[in-house]
């Protein structure tokens, strides 16, 4: 049976949001933000190992985050990051001995099992298959001297999000094509693309989003206090009752 790991990238910094603290260590309502995904992930039966990914001055805190919780005991390795998103991930991926890999922003909470099962489903199809939403604004292209350029058809377009799938192998030889790349990735998929490779996607979910900035904060907090999203995700966030802190 193939086994599937999920990597969680949480080495980014808090700036935007205003933060000294990584991003992915930021509260939200009363809990780090990397806990939701992270219990997600731990309480779905395919995924096997978990690891962690973030800022190398983080891993004491992350060891004592995770001990808070008696079911993230076990199955999760916590690794530092680098300076880089995609070396971030390599590290991860170096850190996993899985068939296929789940690559995921710490900084979208909301992830949900359904999410995560209709990434699986397309193993069949592609060796990368990328989380997707439609696109529901109009998108316009920019000209010069503050004007608007052409209306893009936004049937055509989706909107990128995590996790994203890989058959882990692949995705390892793959990093040697960063160099060939004019600019880093901004996502693995991109790495499968500069090898001709065929990405699928699966749709995802728009309250899946990535806190970025302060009003993103703000977004995830009213979500969670209004009960918008799915309870699952907020009770499994709750820490182990006699290790509250």
């Amino acid at each position: 049976m193939p086994t599937i790991d999920a990597i969680i990238v949480g080495a980014g910094s808090g700036t935007r949001l205003g933060h000294s603290t990584p991003k992915a260590f930021v509260d939200l309502c009363g809990k780090p933000i990397l806990i939701y995904s992270l219990k997600t992930f731990r309480s779905h039966p395919s995924i096997n190992q978990i690891i962690l990914v973030v800022p190398p001055n983080m891993i004491d805190e992350s060891e004592i985050i995770i001990n808070r919780y008696d079911e993230l005991k076990n199955n999760i390795t916590v690794t530092a990051g680098g300076d880089e998103r995609w070396k971030s991930v390599q590290n991860g991926v170096l850190s996993s001995n899985g068939d296929w890999v789940l690559i995921h922003d710490a900084a979208r909470p909301f992830l949900t099992h359904e999410v995560i099962d209709s990434l699986l489903d397309k193993r069949e199809q592609f060796d990368c298959v990328i989380t997707a939403t439609p696109e529901v604004d109009t998108i316009r292209t920019i000209a010069d001297n503050e004007r608007c350029g052409m209306t893009i058809d936004r049937s055509k377009l989706l909107r990128v999000g995590t996790p994203q799938l890989f058959r882990r192998n692949t995705l390892m030889s793959s990093f040697d094509q960063i160099k060939n790349m004019a600019a880093p990735p901004t996502d693995e998929a991109a790495l499968f693309e500069s090898l001709g490779m065929e990405i699928g996607y699966s749709w995802g979910d728009p309250l899946n989003f990535k806190i970025t900035t302060k009003t993103d904060l703000e977004i995830a907090a009213a979500i969670i206090e209004t009960g918008a999203v799915s309870k699952s995700v907020i009770a499994s966030a709750q820490p182990t009752p006699s290790l509250r802190a």
